[in-house]
């Protein structure tokens, strides 16, 4: 169920594993479909460990808890960066708002689609793991990516977050999103994999759209809270992330 106006489209960028670099990756894809001319929102749906602020360097006085205790409206806690991203900021270090059950992010989205229904795209950086709030986010988003790495773990944690998507019978439009990777090859190697995982046990495929490579460049800027596309255009990071974008829009929003 959809509950966007029909001119934004909702990205949602999960991972069944934490420490896979999923924010790092919503941020800059959110960052990516701007430089596009995209209009924005990044929703930090990460509501236990939020820290998509951080990455963009900027400071949010409000975040969701204060929507969902009834202080301030979505409006009041948004903020917009200097790249014209609109940042719905999640909350950090409330075990309770980890785990709100899913008739509350219910509402909580249906708020957050009404204040901003004039975007192009919302970006959803979900929560890891495979609580019913979070899943209940992922059903807001028409298009997943699911990211992960070359490493037992995050393969096996990702491939349980991809048989809850089959069994909600959503497998269009959710897309394998390796990261950290040697190269394109390798990161198209590791799709092979796990998509031949979903052949084998769930009788059906998962889709592939891109990868991104390993970047010390990506690292630096990270922690320096600086913008890839702006201070490193010709990184391989930036180049990834542009190539992820286009792909987004070309596959799912012409």
């Amino acid at each position: 169920m959809s509950y966007t106006d029909k001119r934004t489209h909702v990205i949602g960028v999960a991972s069944g594993k934490g420490g896979v670099g999923k924010t790092t990756i919503s941020v800059n894809l959110a960052l990516a479909l701007i430089a596009q001319g995209k209009k924005v929102a990044l929703l930090d749906a990460d509501l236990g460990l939020a820290n998509a602020q951080l990455l963009l360097g900027l400071n949010a006085p409000f975040n969701l808890s204060d929507v969902i205790a009834g202080k301030k409206t979505v409006g009041e806690v948004s903020i917009t960066s200097d790249e014209g991203l609109i940042l719905i900021p999640g909350a950090s270090g409330d075990a309770e708002l980890a785990n709100i059950n899913a008739l509350t992010a219910q509402s909580l989205i249906q708020s957050i689609f009404a204040e901003h229904s004039d975007l192009d795209i919302i970006v959803v950086d979900a929560a890891a793991g495979l609580s019913e709030s979070n899943l209940t986010f992922m059903r807001a988003c028409e298009t997943r990516l699911v990211v992960l790495q070359d490493e037992p773990a995050s393969i096996a944690d990702a491939y349980g977050l991809i048989k809850l998507q089959s069994k909600e019978r959503r497998m269009e439009k959710l897309y394998v999103l390796p990261n950290r990777v040697a190269n394109q090859n390798s990161g198209r190697d590791l799709f092979k994999k796990m998509n031949g995982v979903c052949m084998r046990f769930l009788e059906e495929p998962v889709s592939y759209i891109h990868a991104i490579e390993e970047d010390s460049v990506l690292t630096l800027a990270t922690r320096k809270r600086e913008n890839i596309f702006k201070n490193y255009g010709h990184s391989k990071s930036a180049k990834n992330f542009s190539a992820l974008a286009e792909a987004l829009v070309k596959s799912n929003l012409e």
